[in-house]
């Protein structure tokens, strides 16, 4: 169940380079059991008692990448319709989902009410996974198997919880901006807009709105 076979899938751009590839994990019969229940569960908390940001369009049912881009651009049009500046700053993590840092991750999941046997579980569910790369050069007819590495971080974007659990992880960022900006959320491809009346003001909230991001993404 800790164990998962990564498979590299080409996505586009020099074959020759590895970050062009994105891993897939193969995993047991077992662990989707779990990973499937486990995020009913999840999901269900979560939804019930309304704990993910509603700007959050994401891996969640029912939304789209269009409903975020409606959102942006009806906010910006409203700004603009009031006669406001309107300005955003854009953030695409690379490897967000590789980035996730499972002590952070854990050290959170107690403010959504995930404690006691609950945290546990998905405690023993992050540590001590191992993962190996297998990869098949159907040219030459041959398979190749790296060792099995320790992961220290990541929530794998291929399995069925990782998505999941990465809106957690990434789910008190627009509280860190704070009320002077508005965060637009598509898992890890955030829009921060930013309404003003004049542009001293508009720098004056794009530095302070800047260095909040910073300090999130430095802890």
């Amino acid at each position: 169940m800790k164990f998962s076979v990564i498979k590299p899938i080409y996505r586009k751009g020099n074959k020759m380079n590895a970050t062009n590839y994105r891993p897939i994990p193969l995993l047991t019969s077992f662990s989707k059991v779990f990973e499937k229940a486990f995020y009913i569960r999840l999901t269900e908390h979560l939804n019930t008692n309304n704990l993910l940001v509603g700007n959050q369009f994401g891996f969640r049912k029912g939304i789209a990448t269009e409903d975020a881009i409606f959102k942006l651009t009806n906010e910006i049009l409203n700004a603009l319709n009031n006669k406001a500046m309107a300005g955003s700053i854009f953030c695409d993590l690379e490897k967000a989902f590789d980035s996730v840092n499972h002590d952070i991750l854990l050290s959170k999941v107690p403010y959504y009410g995930i404690s006691g046997k609950a945290k546990l579980l998905l405690e023993s569910y992050l540590q001590n996974r191992y993962q190996r790369v297998h990869i098949t050069n159907s040219y030459l007819n041959s398979n190749t198997v790296s060792k099995w590495t320790k992961i220290k971080y990541e929530v794998s974007q291929g399995s069925i919880l990782g998505p999941l659990l990465f809106l957690v992880y990434i789910n008190d960022l627009p509280k860190a901006v704070g009320c002077k900006a508005l965060s637009i959320l598509f898992a890890d491809d955030t829009s921060i807009l930013l309404t003003s009346p004049n542009n001293t003001q508009m720098q004056s909230d794009f530095n302070l709105v800047f260095e909040q991001l910073n300090m999130w993404f430095r802890f």
